[in-house]
């Protein structure tokens, strides 16, 4: 029985993994990692960003993309161009982010433009 709980574990990582692998290959994608505990600081205007995809990751729940993405400190949004990291920006140490909307929209609508 215990075996069968870990594979099924095992599957749905995979799975999880996988699917958030898919989403930030294609186009510009902006990556919001945060964490339950600390719901508090989270980027409530992350969804108000245009012209492109936006993901949310758990680092809680997904340890996997934290290690991979390098996440020491949430809340921290990655911008990814066809899978490739362009820009990064990190909370301070009151795990607060600094930038703000205008901010973000600007180098997502610079990444746009860019291939024209």
């Amino acid at each position: 029985m215990k075996l069968f709980r870990l594979i099924v574990l095992l599957a749905a990582f995979s799975f999880t993994t996988t699917a958030t692998a898919q989403k930030i290959g294609d186009g510009v994608t902006i990556v919001h990692f945060n964490a339950e505990w600390n719901s508090a600081n989270a980027v409530e205007w992350i969804d108000k960003v245009s012209e492109c995809k936006v993901v949310k990751i758990d680092i809680a729940t997904n340890p996997k993309a934290q290690q991979r993405h390098k996440i020491i400190v949430v809340p921290t949004l990655i911008l990814f161009k066809d899978g490739e990291e362009i820009k990064r920006w990190q909370a301070n140490v009151s795990f607060h982010l600094e930038e703000d909307l205008s901010e973000i929209q600007e180098e997502i609508d610079e990444q746009n433009l860019s291939d024209f």
